[in-house]
């Protein structure tokens, strides 16, 4: 058993029958001329059973703590059965990709149960090409990008002949489900300590506070803060339903451009979403009030840089997409300034500290503060802190295969949350950038308007620095 940690636990509070916390997983796979079973179904529940071992994090379910007096604990699953964890679902015809995104929209659409460990895997059939796709929905209290990447290369392999089905595995032990004294007693003696990083974290808190006020005068741009954002159609309480959509960017056309320009790969991402946007608004007939600005989860690493194969360290972003400037290089060059600028800022303000406060909060009161928020609707009211998602992770360069099928592409993509109803997620893989996109259906029910538009803002982008 472990406790969860302050961030993995708010995933969870957050969760509202609108708001889903789960990420989405996609791998578009081609299946090789002979495969071991007779039915695709059957190959993938015996390919993960085969990996179960090296994932341990995937047989570990939720527990509550009695009167939510501490966070919950991670308690390895007595009713493990895989098959309350995989599914599959048939791709409407004619199978195209639309057809395809269409139906990750809908398994995007549903909640992951409690009552198990916070994941699912669907098998989508019905690829016009002769292809499969796999769906997984892992919660995001279990993993966030980088645990993900970590977590896909233990159980992929390099070479389709090295993938043995039927290879000796260890003997699992479940544990049994802690009684609720046992939970309640655990909650007291571990608040001591939570409640002894208080003080701590209050000073340095203020410290770095203090440090960022003092290098107000040396910044060369002005850094944008949560809140001070324009109203858009994605910014609003949301509904259950999710829409979906799915593209691939040629990686050496991103990395042209961030060379010949000289800022980062993730910036040439950003301008390349600011551009789809503003082509997204100019259809819709809308004007922006002001630029938009995007939260840009961060990756914090531990101490020695070991890779990570589960929770949350993330720290959150904030940069202009900077809109208002029409000139496309002009766009990507204060991205990067404005950029740059934010992460002076977390550096003076401390990286780790929001992570801190995650820990050290106690679990009712951010439970309470975190679920009121969600099930207020006051999204429809105020300003939201950030108007979109945009991430970037690194996959891995060569080809990746799983029971001996090759992987075609990997999309990845976070959940939408709480006034912010819409989540853009690039992933390399084997010289593509692939690019998912997830937003409240209600709000805008055919996202591939936006996918269809990032293609153009490259070119736009690599035009402008030829």
């Amino acid at each position: 058993m472990e406790r969860f940690t302050g961030q993995d636990a708010a995933f969870l509070y957050m969760e509202t029958p609108n708001v889903h916390m789960h990420t989405l997983k996609v791998a578009v796979i081609d299946l090789p001329a002979k495969i071991p079973y007779a039915d695709v179904f059957e190959l993938v529940r015996a390919s993960m059973e085969s990996k179960l071992h090296l994932v341990p994090r995937l047989r570990l379910r939720p527990v509550e703590v009695p009167g939510g007096l501490h966070h919950p604990l991670w308690v390895n699953d007595p009713n493990f059965d895989i098959a309350r964890h995989l599914y599959r679902k048939k791709i409407a015809e004619p199978g195209g990709h639309r057809e395809m995104d269409q139906a990750i929209a809908e398994i995007a659409s549903t909640q992951l149960p409690r009552d198990r460990p916070l994941w699912e895997t669907w098998l989508l059939e019905g690829l016009a090409d002769g292809g499969v796709v796999l769906v997984t929905k892992i919660h995001h209290s279990l993993a966030d990008g980088v645990a993900s990447a970590t977590m896909m290369a233990k159980v992929m392999t390099l070479d389709p002949a090295q993938d043995d089905l039927n290879v000796a595995r260890p003997t699992w032990v479940p544990e049994r489900l802690p009684s609720r004294p046992e939970l309640i007693i655990g909650a007291f003696g571990d608040q001591r300590q939570q409640l002894g990083m208080l003080g701590p974290l209050v000073k340095k808190t203020v410290l770095g506070g203090v440090n960022v006020l003092q290098n107000v005068k040396n910044r060369a741009i002005d850094v944008p803060y949560p809140f001070r954002t324009p109203r858009t159609v994605f910014n609003r309480t949301l509904s259950p339903r999710r829409s979906f959509a799915s593209t691939s960017l040629p990686l050496a056309e991103l990395k042209a451009v961030k060379n010949a320009a000289k800022v980062t790969l993730n910036d040439v991402v950003l301008a390349t979403v600011a551009g789809a946007l503003n082509r997204f608004f100019e259809e819709r007939g809308e004007h922006l009030s002001r630029p938009l600005i995007a939260s840009v989860p961060m990756a914090v690493a531990m101490a020695g840089n070991a890779p990570r194969e589960s929770g949350n360290r993330v720290a959150n972003l904030f940069t202009s997409l900077c809109n208002d400037v029409t000139n496309p290089l002009l766009r990507l060059q204060m991205i990067h300034a404005v950029t740059s600028q934010s992460k002076e800022v977390q550096l003076q303000l401390g990286i780790e500290t929001m992570l801190d406060w995650a820990d050290a909060a106690p679990a009712g009161l951010y439970r309470w503060i975190l679920g009121a928020f969600s099930q207020s609707r006051l999204s429809d009211y105020l300003p939201p802190p950030a108007n979109l998602v945009v991430s970037n992770v690194r996959g891995p360069d060569h080809p990746l295969y799983v029971a001996g099928a090759r992987l075609r592409a990997i999309y990845s993509v976070g959940p939408a949350v709480e006034g912010i109803g819409l989540n853009i997620t690039g992933w390399s893989y084997c010289g593509d950038l692939t690019m998912a996109l997830i937003a409240d259906a209600d709000a805008i029910s055919d996202p591939h308007v936006i996918t269809d538009a990032l293609r153009p803002a490259l070119d736009e982008l690599s035009l402008a620095t030829r």
